[in-house]
């Protein structure tokens, strides 16, 4: 197996450690969070995307507990993003395309179950 494949292969895995291993760091924070300053959980749906990004960067743990899940969704999406950019440096244009097509369902997808 020549290099440029197992070079793409290695940053698919990796992005998706990454997104894992965030997602569950966040989990793990917000919990002792939640837990060391007896947060109750407030009553209706979470903030949107980008009050729940403000509030995890300034350390709610409530926060962060809903973001882990959302990160962890878009783990995949980082995945293919990854893969569209090695196809695309690799030349296989037609590989990549697809991917970008995919990239875009799963951006639609998403903004319409989240947002």
């Amino acid at each position: 197996m020549s290099g440029a494949p197992q070079r793409l292969r290695h940053w698919v895995h990796r992005t998706l450690v990454a997104g894992v291993v965030l997602s569950g760091t966040l989990l793990l924070v917000g919990l002792v969070l939640v837990f060391l300053r007896h947060q109750p959980r407030p009553e209706g749906p979470p903030p949107g995307q980008g009050k729940l990004l403000v509030a995890a960067l300034a350390g709610d743990g409530l926060a962060m507990l809903d973001l882990a899940p959302l990160l962890l969704v878009v783990t995949p999406m980082f995945r293919v993003a990854v893969l569209a950019i090695g196809w695309t440096l690799e030349g296989d244009q037609r590989f990549a395309l697809v991917a970008l097509a995919v990239l875009r369902l799963l951006g639609v997808n998403l903004l319409l179950g989240v947002g």
